[in-house]
């Protein structure tokens, strides 16, 4: 049986630029196709399907993304061919669980995985919602091993792999141990794809992050052979990514080599995305209004400007006198969110300047 993996497709995305929205949407129709096209019997989603910050509470927004993927979904329907699916952690948060997957599951669309499984003949689907605690992950794989008697088992996750070389280690959250009893394991929530060991990774189905600029795609698993495939994804929309470090300029210069930049591509009908990051010099001021103004110059209204650049500052004890670190990360997270922001801070060699750093980016 050959099984189709989708990786994070975060439907209603528009982080980047409204225009963008509807490349989510595409992506997502163009990788259920071509599943389809390889003959995928199932077709399992790895959490994030929706992007929450998109589409919580606000009916509207749903109803158009409905409106957008409603044709594949009703072909897949119409063919027989199952969508199983599981929460990411996009699909939590202010009260809800998977309330877009619910709606779907309620039309007859797909099913959900909840700590539980499906079987299509002599394989098993086993599923794991998002886990803020990792720790529930293994208690979790464990009654699916003794409830899901199979000859074949798979299992989906959306949880951070340890031993990722994309995700740094103090925020790794699935030992390879989850992995025994399972002929694969599927994961989201890393965006890039990535193999490890057991554990096999997609990737997203469309770039979130700009800086990500790797190739999208599915996977096909053929259960019967225990072969994995991979298959690219056809871009969406064309994207130019321009970065620039901006210790290597002043703030006129760096303009001109923006238009520079731009004169060398073919940039019509393109979002364009500019990331500044680095040390500005003492007396040097990039603003996102100049640099807009250079895209308009060259008729390009679909950009999004990613300043990231810092100065030299104080230290984060006077530059935020009468707070602490650690009051802010409490005012800010709880539970285990908040261990997360610590062990990320304190992570870093120098605890202090990375604070400076955040705060100045969030000024800029």
């Amino acid at each position: 049986m050959k099984i189709g993996i989708v990786g994070d497709a975060h439907l209603g995305c528009s982080d980047f630029s409204q225009r963008r929205r509807a490349d989510f949407s595409a992506a997502f129709t163009n990788a259920l196709t071509l599943c389809r096209k390889n003959d995928a019997a199932v077709i399992c989603l790895l959490g994030d399907v929706f992007d929450s910050a998109a589409i919580r509470r606000n009916v509207d927004a749903f109803a158009d993304l409905l409106a957008e993927i409603a044709p594949i979904l009703e072909t897949l329907k119409r063919e027989g061919v199952p969508l199983v699916a599981i929460p990411g952690n996009h699909e939590f948060g202010r009260g809800r669980e998977a309330g877009e997957l619910r709606a779907l599951e309620s039309l007859g669309y797909l099913n959900v995985l909840r700590r539980s499984y499906l079987a299509f003949g002599d394989l098993g689907i086993c599923g794991i919602p998002w886990q803020e605690d990792p720790a529930e992950i293994a208690q979790a794989a464990d009654e699916l091993r003794e409830s899901c008697k199979s000859k074949r088992r798979i299992l989906l996750l959306h949880n951070y792999i340890r031993d990722s070389r994309i995700i740094p280690d103090f925020l790794w959250e699935v030992n390879k141990q989850v992995a025994e009893g399972f002929d694969r394991v599927f994961v989201g929530h890393h965006h890039v794809y990535e193999e490890i060991g057991r554990f096999a990774i997609p990737g997203s189905t469309e770039v979130q992050n700009m800086l990500d600029e790797g190739a999208k795609g599915i996977l096909i698993f053929d259960s019967d052979k225990d072969v994995l495939d991979r298959h690219l994804l056809p871009p969406t929309h064309p994207t130019i990514v321009l970065r620039y470090d901006a210790s290597h300029f002043a703030g006129p210069d760096l303009l001109d080599k923006l238009r520079a930049d731009l004169s060398t591509v073919q940039s019509k009908g393109a979002f364009v995305y500019v990331h500044v990051a680095g040390l500005v010099h003492a007396g040097v001021t990039i603003s996102k209004g100049e640099l807009l103004a250079v895209l308009r110059e060259c008729d390009l209204f679909d950009s999004y400007i990613d300043l990231r650049h810092h100065t030299i500052a104080q230290t984060a004890k006077q530059s935020i006198t009468g707070t602490s670190i650690d009051g802010q990360l409490r005012r800010t997270f709880s539970g285990v969110s908040l261990q997360k922001a610590k062990d990320y801070i304190s992570a870093t060699q120098d605890a202090d300047a990375m604070f400076v750093k955040i705060r100045d980016q969030i000024l800029s």
